[in-house]
């Protein structure tokens, strides 16, 4: 434990919002940091413009400097204001990390404009539902999921698409899918609709003006409709600011491998703007797959990356890593996807075998909050199973149900008081009154939703939504709290448990599982038991938490689980299904004398 901690001790109040003792981990000055008051686009101009031969953007063997960074923009910002695109106007775009979602995305600010970021797996009514809010009428769509969505689109509200080839800025655009247009005059490839703008003024560059929509990305639309999440350039400038004083060295020189898709504020916030307003430059690679993630990080030598769980497990596949030197990966930041502590510690020993010292630094975030909340910092040591601690200018704190805030070490949902925060949700007040809260003093509060506490130490440590429970017998058990005991078992890989109901109505927990593959091999060959191995889950359960309706009395052995287009498992899917469940009697209920059954 660092010194810096337990000096930290001292003096407490008992509760995480007034002794904010997650200042201790920053850089000196980040408690009285003032943001520059600029757009993001005046932001990247400002601090890149006097090196112009530096490396911006690397796209598939394309190397493109600063110099051609800005004058792309300027010949995007030209197009847009020729397809008549003003200050306030929303321009859809589709499309995963390429240079041309870049220069779009900054001309649109430079512009005053507003980047609509659509996910391509939404459905045709949620697209068109989207598009309709916020009046949109050109849709920025990169090649690959143009088939996907332009039936959908000619439905809607849009009247121009412009396609963006996938190795448009590469030398190997000749090998590219050749993706037949309709042939009428709304659809265009990137490259005619830079021409159509050739002859165009460059338009003005709009100035600052605090909570100026920037862009929207979308809830996941797990409960419902996805909702629009509006973002200014301050929370994208709040983010990126804070980082300075992160002990993370920021440099001109280095190099951060862009993955995260940007149609998320994590993608587009933390991966796109944060490094390029240091002068950091992007590889980008609009691939998400794992083998091709390890592959990338290997040839390309990038310092940095944000990139969930399942992409760094490819870092223990002896035959791709080989004898690679990874001594210049040193800042992988993971978050999106739970890390079990064991799968954690084999992957950082691959980075010590290779050459990197790094830690995996976890991060929590969320949409709504401008992506960054907390995060672990390089220099510092984090108890397991924390998110880390809040980036400068955030506060934390768990709440009861009735808004009270709790002292230290105490479980309720997490709020959160930032600089990065939405506008809020779009055109939808009753989500706005619902999600933020202002308490007594007039502090606006984010309700994440998430349930966690905050230890004295200022770490964050997040148990899982609030929404995510069973009612068993009357009383309310969280789902994730079964989870993470049965998570700690070395011979399961990943696991849910969700309820079922029964035929009266009333609900049961089921576990979902995925054993280890050498265990699942172990029980295939018959060398060992799957009823002694249920028999053990359940006697784990109730012996850590002391409870009888916690222990679980419906099982589904699974090889895998279904995942929506979101990325995120499908729990909608898992909830219908009906077959292949085994079922259990509770042996720790009371008087109950029935030995232990199996029904299959």
């Amino acid at each position: 434990m660092s010194e810096r901690k337990l000096q930290n001790n001292s003096g407490l109040t008992g509760y995480p919002y007034l002794d904010k003792p997650w200042n201790s981990y920053y850089k000196e000055g980040a408690i009285s940091l003032e943001r520059p008051k600029r757009t993001v686009y005046k932001e990247v101009l400002a601090n890149n413009f006097g090196y112009p031969h530096d490396l911006a953007l690397e796209y598939f063997g394309t190397k493109i400097n600063f110099d051609n960074f800005f004058k792309n923009i300027d010949k995007a910002a030209k197009a847009f204001a020729e397809y008549g695109v003003k200050k306030g106007d929303f321009v859809t775009i589709c499309s995963a990390g390429n240079p041309e979602t870049v220069y779009a995305f900054y001309a649109l600010s430079k512009m005053g404009a507003v980047v609509n970021m659509m996910a391509p797996f939404f459905d045709k009514a949620g697209m068109i539902d989207r598009i309709s809010d916020c009046e949109s009428d050109i849709l920025v769509v990169m090649d690959t999921f143009y088939d996907a969505v332009k039936d959908t689109i000619h439905k809607s509200r849009i009247k121009e698409v412009i396609v963006i080839p996938t190795l448009n800025s590469s030398p190997l655009r000749f090998v590219s899918k050749k993706y037949k247009l309709e042939g009428v005059n709304d659809e265009r490839f990137w490259n005619d609709f830079i021409k159509d703008g050739k002859n165009h003024e460059i338009p003005d560059t709009a100035p600052y003006e605090k909570d100026m929509p920037l862009a929207m990305v979308y809830s996941s639309g797990t409960t419902g409709a996805a909702k629009g999440i509006l973002l200014s350039n301050d929370s994208f400038q709040n983010s990126a600011q804070a980082y300075a004083y992160l002990h993370v060295d920021l440099s001109r020189q280095n190099k951060f491998y862009q993955i995260v898709p940007p149609w998320y504020s994590t993608g587009l916030s933390t991966s796109i703007h944060l490094p390029l307003t240091y002068g950091v430059s992007l590889f980008m690679d609009p691939r998400f797959e794992r083998e091709i993630f390890v592959k990338n990080v290997i040839k390309h030598k990038p310092n940095y990356t944000v990139a969930p769980t399942s992409m760094y497990e490819g870092f223990l596949d002896k035959k791709l890593v080989g004898d690679s030197d990874l001594n210049h990966f040193r800042y992988p930041f993971e978050g999106g996807e739970p890390l079990k502590e064991e799968l954690g510690e084999q992957i950082e020993n691959v980075f010590r075998e290779h050459g990197s010292s790094a830690r995996l630094y976890l991060a929590y975030g969320q949409c709504e909050c401008g992506a960054a909340v907390t995060t672990q910092t390089p220099g510092d040591e984090f108890t397991i199973g924390s998110s880390g601690v809040p980036i400068p200018g955030v506060i934390v704190n768990a709440f009861d149900d009735e808004h009270n805030k709790l002292p230290y070490n105490e479980k309720g949902e997490i709020y959160v008081n930032t600089p990065c925060s939405m506008t809020g949700y779009y055109r939808n007040p009753e989500a706005n009154e619902e999600y933020f809260y202002i308490d007594e003093d007039g502090v606006k509060w984010n309700r994440t939703g998430d349930i966690g506490y905050v230890s004295e130490n200022g770490e964050m440590f997040i148990l899982g939504r609030a929404n995510d429970y069973t009612m068993v017998d009357g009383n309310k058990v969280y789902n994730f709290d079964v989870e993470n005991i049965v998570m700690s078992l070395p011979e399961i890989n990943i696991c849910d448990v969700l309820p079922k109901k029964n035929e009266d109505g009333s609900e049961s927990l089921a576990l979902h599982i995925v054993f280890e593959e050498s265990f699942a091999c172990e029980l295939e060959a018959g060398n060992a038991s799957l009823d002694d191995e249920l028999d053990m889950i359940q006697d784990k359960i109730y012996e850590k938490s002391n409870d009888v309706n916690m222990v679980p009395t419906v099982f589904k052995v699974r090889k895998d689980f279904p995942y929506a287009g979101s990325g995120k498992r499908d729990i909608g899917a898992l909830k219908a299904e009906v077959d292949g469940f085994i079922y259990l009697d509770n042996k720790y209920v009371k008087n109950h004398t029935k030995k232990l059954s199996l029904y299959r």
